[in-house]
């Protein structure tokens, strides 16, 4: 009757079901019971309101196009009688009357009304059709053609019962009371003329009520097996929204996990940031400076060719948190060093710059112990170990030289000497912004790479601003 495709393809937005019915309705065994009811329904009000929905909204169109239809083949019956009979007046009727009636009822069913209860309309329209046809049709026989008491007339109430039950679409309730009514019709007015005798009133009226039956149960089949589609699809699209609303849950419960468990590395960093700077002389805003320092000289240096392998969004980002634990090692250094209110003599500078393995061995024994590696304390690990290295090789622990120290300690290196430079030592005033950065330049090829250093300078307002921002 038609495209399965085209005839499910409505949409009806996403099922209102909570998430305890979501996953109730979408369970096929709940359907599976679909009671076998004389007029058809649903258990569920719910099931039985969407199937109205979309049922109004695909056979409002097919019921339209039916009645131009019926409209259609009553003057084909008007054609043919005109040929057969043509001095048969009561033929005219089937256009003064049963055309208008069919007429009125398509210009009616654009109505606001009728799209609101375009069944019930349809179907008094219909009934109101085979009325007047069965009358008609007995006045062409009163007039000598071939009407209601000729094979003609029992094709017309064939006809109108199938128009009924099967093509006008409208839903069998409705079907079944116009179905009725139309039967009730032909069987009134074969009871009103009077040349009729009994038996052949009893022959008639025997032929046309099992037309009835049958047109009857056809139209009850197909409504039945149409519930039956759409029980499957009603329950795959409940499956999908359930399984959509799992996923909705899950993508949820992840970004919430990963958000907890960045939030706990994020308190870690700073704990551990917070412990150095209990035991060194350097504050807190020190471990700020330097980090946005190391952000803003990466995101100027991440479309360089020599750079940008080493510097995507998210390496940045990583290189942001890590730094503020580059001098971690600095807690297994001992206090008369650390503290040391003055330059530091030659084997005690030995021991401070041990701060750069303590602090990479201790990450190395943390992931050890955790059985795998991580990124972020890789990205730590790597900063602690080389961001005193030089790139003339004169650094330690190493003496690493030129693109052998890795991108985040060349980074971090001349944004620790930066900030180290304009920030107050006890022993040593700090330098202004453009003072620091002629020192910056002096060390370009020797100290720091020239690349990170002609970033530096590209940036140095960015740089000073953030000095500005964060200062002590």
């Amino acid at each position: 009757m038609n495209d399965r495709s085209s005839l499910f393809d409505f949409d009806a937005s996403a099922p209102d079901f909570g998430m305890e019915d979501t996953l109730r309705n979408a369970d096929p065994s709940y359907f599976a019971r679909l009671p076998l009811r004389l007029l058809l329904s649903f258990p569920d009000h719910d099931h039985e309101q969407r199937f109205r929905k979309f049922y109004n909204k695909f056979y409002y169109r097919y019921a339209q196009a039916s009645l131009l239809v019926g409209a259609i083949l009553i003057v084909g019956d008007f054609t043919a009688d005109c040929l057969a009979f043509p001095s048969n007046a009561g033929n005219d009727l089937r256009l003064s009357v049963c055309l208008p009636i069919l007429g009125a009822g398509l210009g009616f069913s654009f109505t606001q009304y009728a799209r609101m209860r375009w069944q019930l309309v349809m179907a008094i329209f219909i009934a109101l059709v085979g009325a007047s046809l069965f009358a008609i049709l007995l006045e062409i026989d009163r007039q000598g053609g071939m009407g209601l008491k000729s094979w003609v007339g029992i094709l017309n109430f064939v006809f109108m019962q199938i128009y009924c039950f099967l093509i006008l679409g409208i839903q069998f309730n409705f079907a079944l009371a116009a179905g009725g009514f139309i039967l009730f019709a032909f069987e009134a007015t074969m009871f009103a003329d009077s040349t009729e005798t009994t038996l052949s009133f009893v022959y008639f009226s025997y032929h046309v009520i099992t037309l009835f039956m049958l047109a009857a149960g056809i139209g009850w089949w197909r409504e039945y097996v149409l519930r039956k589609d759409f029980v499957v699809q009603d329950t795959l699209r409940a499956a999908q929204f359930a399984l959509s609303n799992q996923n909705s849950i899950l993508e949820y419960e992840v970004r919430k996990r990963t958000n907890d468990l960045t939030t706990s590395q994020d308190a870690a960093i700073l704990t551990l940031a917070a412990l150095v700077e209990t035991r060194d002389n350097e504050t807190g805003n020190h471990v700020r400076r330097t980090q946005h320092y190391v952000r803003e000289l990466a995101r100027k240096l991440k479309s360089h060719p020599g750079f940008a392998h080493a510097l995507s969004e998210k390496q940045i980002e990583m290189l942001f948190k890590s730094a503020p634990l580059h001098d971690i090692g600095k807690v297994g250094i001992p206090d008369h060093i650390l503290r040391k209110p003055g330059r530091l003599e030659p084997e005690e500078f030995e021991i401070m710059k041990t701060h750069t393995t303590i602090g990479h061995q201790a990450i190395e024994t943390a992931q050890n112990q955790l059985g795998m590696k991580v990124e972020f304390l890789a990205c730590v690990q790597e900063i602690a170990l080389n961001h005193h290295e030089r790139w003339d090789g004169g650094g330690y622990p190493r003496g690493l030289s030129g693109a052998d120290i890795p991108v985040s300690a060349r980074l971090m290196a001349l944004a620790d000497v930066y900030d180290a430079l304009i920030s107050e030592r006890v022993y040593k005033k700090a330098f202004g912004h453009d003072q620091a950065v002629a020192i910056i330049v002096d060390g370009r090829g020797r100290h720091f790479d020239p690349d990170v250093v002609d970033a530096f300078l590209a940036i140095d307002d960015k740089i000073k601003a953030v000095a500005d921002r964060y200062r002590d």
